[in-house]
């Protein structure tokens, strides 16, 4: 366990029940999400390894300036 971890466990025991209850809720919160796994449908797969294929497009400092220039007025 780290100093941190240590330190605000420490804390937390201090405090009243219910925002014991809080703290921890949050906690498992935030572990859960880093269990979570991304489920794409086979339709976003398959557009994910479309636009990997596919050449990088960039465009130019001169047609950003040219475009915002248009603008402008």
């Amino acid at each position: 366990m780290t100093e941190l971890l240590e330190k605000a466990i420490a804390k937390l025991q201090r405090l009243p029940d219910d925002r014991q209850d809080e703290a921890a809720e949050l906690i498992l919160s935030v572990i859960e999400q880093d269990q979570e796994t991304v489920q794409l449908a086979p339709r976003q797969v398959a557009e994910v390894e479309r636009r990997l294929k596919a050449p990088a497009e960039y465009t130019t400092h001169a047609d950003v300036r040219s475009f915002f220039n248009r603008r402008a007025g």
